[in-house]
């Protein structure tokens, strides 16, 4: 992973002439002496910084000779592509030297070096923060930093070093913060997109399945009749009627113009006529071929992004909202890693900071039981703007409802995508039966997985079913996730389950599917046999998934106080809004919500401007 090609020791060695010396304009205290000794030769000369200085080169290599430190760690990162390469390029040359994992090719948006590589302290492998795969990285550390919880009453009395201005101020890039800021950039205002992780995505990086949308071009080109009405029938009957119908409605009526948008850009996407989640009434999920819908979304988002000239701001924390006399939020108080806290003055305030479904804190107050359950989240869940809002007395709501993900591969915390069930597969226990209907919702299979031999249970799907997700199922496979067999018997085999158990689930699937009806569990959508190729299967867990409350809002996405008044210039749009799900997540809803809400709470904050 870190390595040094003829032509970038050529190139790191024109850069040390360039440099031969540090000046005082280039390093904080004005001698580069003592500078260079603590962090290269001295106690820190363990780490990156030390081994860079060993091969010959100065600080001013990597920092330039302006030093210049801003949060994104711009001029640090150039330089560490001018010298190794791009993600991009690094993760090709994993690729071909054979190798099945490489921290440069995943699903990860082109991330910056320092995402990972450290100069003055342990580096760490952020694909870590979620796996647990064996990657050595030079001057590393294994351990992931543990979640610590944080009162963020203590910055009240810290005072900024510097104010800035902002028309709208977002906090936190996920994919709803990202939808927010292309809409608020492309609409003239002066935006600041604020990221508290060293990469943006969020959650959405981790979503694999695809977009909900009701009555779109793709699905009126394939003959699917489909209406906002039957959209939000099935998204209330999955969240069994405790959602907030009105906000479900608002998803649902923009839900198509949310694929309309997406496609503008340049997304690509599809739906497979015979996929229904669930028991829901039409194939609705619009998904894309190339694997993963999140990661392909923020890769579509992140290029419009740079496009529009956003300024996001990575490794930048918000620790405070500040409020004026008359309870309008005024802007945000932020702790940026190399500038400090500084203040953002706005006119609005939008929050997409994300879920609490990486805070073992909140989950554990609301379900005891939960405690040791792998989480499957990403590390900057922690629900940082539950903290910040409730200093100002915002109404939360729904912090007890879960979302449990059935499809967890054993021993990590990789979600297993649900596409692979809608679109065929099936669910066997340690006995080689099928115990429940496999397409249910989320929360409805992961109790009654949890109930099945060893707590766990196998994916099993077939050829048909990875036609249909073939860069999906090549993943999988490259992570060593599935194994194979030519039979239900062999399959059985490598399993280690009981094979006339399997032969007989099979035989019996693959006659529910011929007479289209699942006698056994009720399971409606039957696209697949079973029967096509070779069989594969993946070990997998129930596991914290997400999290379904949040802040309360109105229909103008305005966060609400206890007494269910909106709070001036304050909105919020994403995973960080309970009530929308119900007590359970309707798969691709969360997708869709990120650009109807995102674009919606936007067009809010703006008219809240004039």
């Amino acid at each position: 992973m870190f390595y040094f090609r003829v032509s970038n020791v050529i190139a790191a060695a024109m850069l040390v002439l360039s440099f031969s010396g540090i000046t005082a304009a280039a390093n904080p205290d004005g001698n580069s002496k003592r500078f260079e000794s603590v962090y290269a030769n001295g106690a820190k000369g363990d780490y990156l910084a030390g081994g860079h200085n060993r091969k010959g080169m100065n600080c001013a290599v990597c920092h330039g000779e302006a030093f210049a430190m801003d949060d994104n760690e711009s001029a640090i990162n150039k330089n560490c592509v001018n010298c190794h390469g791009t993600y991009k390029t690094l993760g090709e040359a994993a690729k071909k030297k054979g190798g099945s994992i490489s921290a440069h090719d995943g699903h990860l948006v082109d991330p910056s070096c320092t995402s990972c590589h450290s100069g003055h302290e342990a580096s760490f492998v952020y694909c870590n923060n979620c796996h647990v795969f064996a990657m050595d990285i030079p001057f590393g550390r294994k351990e992931k930093i543990p979640y610590t919880p944080e009162d963020f009453s203590k910055y009240k009395k810290v005072k900024p070093n510097r104010v800035e201005n902002a028309d709208i101020v977002i906090v936190g890039g996920g994919g709803a913060g990202i939808v927010a800021a292309i809409e608020a950039t492309e609409l003239g205002k002066k935006v600041i997109l604020l990221e508290k992780m060293p990469i943006i995505g969020g959650s959405s990086l981790l979503s694999s399945g695809g977009i909900n949308a009701a009555n779109t071009k793709i699905q009126r080109e394939l003959g699917i009749q489909d209406s906002v009405d039957t959209f939000v029938k099935d998204t209330m009957a999955i969240g069994l009627g405790t959602n907030n119908e009105k906000l479900v409605r608002i998803l649902a009526e923009g839900s198509a113009d949310a694929v309309d948008w997406a496609t503008g850009l340049g997304a690509e996407l599809t739906i497979n006529p015979k996929e229904v989640y669930a028991k829901t009434s039409v194939p609705r999920m619009h998904y894309t071929t190339t694997g993963g819908i999140g990661r392909y979304l923020v890769s579509v988002l992140d290029k419009k992004l740079k496009a529009v000239g956003a300024d996001v701001r990575l490794n930048s924390k918000v620790v405070l909202l500040n409020k004026d006399d008359k309870g309008r939020v005024t802007g945000v108080l932020v702790h940026g890693k190399n500038t400090g806290f500084y203040e953002i003055k706005a006119g609005a305030t939008i929050l997409t900071a994300g879920s609490y479904a990486n805070n073992p804190e909140i989950i554990t107050r609301h379900h005891p039981d939960l405690k040791g359950v792998v989480f499957s989240t990403q590390p900057g869940a922690t629900g940082d703007a539950l903290g910040l809002t409730k200093l100002i007395g915002a109404k939360q709501t729904g912090l007890d409802k879960v979302q449990i993900h059935p499809n967890i591969a054993t021993g990590s915390s990789l979600m297993v995508t649900l596409a692979m069930r809608t679109g065929g597969g099936i669910l066997v226990n340690a006995e080689g039966k099928r115990f429940v209907d496999d397409n249910a919702p989320r929360n409805e299979l992961g109790p009654v997985i949890l109930k099945q031999p060893g707590q766990h249970a196998y994916l099993i799907y077939d050829d048909a079913v990875v036609a249909k997700r073939k860069s999906t199922h090549e993943g999988y496979v490259r992570l060593s996730l599935v194994k194979e067999g030519d039979s239900p018997t062999a399959l059985a085999e490598k399993l280690g389950i009981p094979k006339d158990a399997l032969v007989q689930t099979m035989k019996t699937y693959a006659e529910a599917y011929k007479n289209k009806k699942d006698a056994e569990f009720g399971r409606v959508s039957l696209p697949e046999p079973l029967t096509t190729g070779k069989l594969y299967a993946i070990d997998v867990v129930p596991a914290i998934g997400g999290t379904l409350g949040g802040l309360s809002v109105d229909t103008d996405m305005r966060v609400l106080d206890e007494k269910g008044k909106p709070i001036p210039s304050l909105f919020a749009a994403g995973e960080v809004v309970g009530e929308w799900h119900g007590d359970d997540r309707y798969g691709g809803n969360a997708v869709a919500g990120n650009i109807v809400f995102g674009k919606r709470a936007v067009q809010s904050a703006i008219k809240s401007l004039k």
